[in-house]
């Protein structure tokens, strides 16, 4: 399933490796998205640029309220993500039609 958010915050810690990165989804909820500390701080410095301050420290003022595409693996950790900007057309089509069957499903349940 392709989700779709704004960056609000991340926190984590560079000894334990457990990070979490807050994101406002599109439906209007915040969720906590448990990943990653390193890889996702390597991966928001590869999409926005200069997060990684001195002492290896994880500044994400470049990232905040950036929307992004991304993705829960079956446990619940973040997958990956890309910024709305970058997406590919086939991943802009999948995530239309996404929301169309989700709709759909909603319009049959009412009715």
């Amino acid at each position: 399933m392709v989700l779709k958010g704004q960056i609000k915050d991340f926190r984590g810690t560079w000894g334990s490796g457990i990070a979490t990165l807050t994101v406002k989804m599109d439906t209007g909820e915040t969720r906590n998205i448990p990943c990653d500390n390193a890889p996702t701080v390597r991966a928001l410095e590869s999409a926005f640029g200069n997060i990684i301050s001195a002492g290896h420290k994880a500044d994400i003022k470049n990232a905040k309220n950036k929307w992004i595409f991304f993705g829960l693996t079956d446990w619940g950790t973040l997958a990956g993500f890309v910024p709305v900007e970058q997406a590919s057309p086939e991943l802009l089509e999948d995530f239309a039609r996404q929301k169309k069957t989700k709709s759909r499903k909603r319009l049959s349940k009412v009715v």
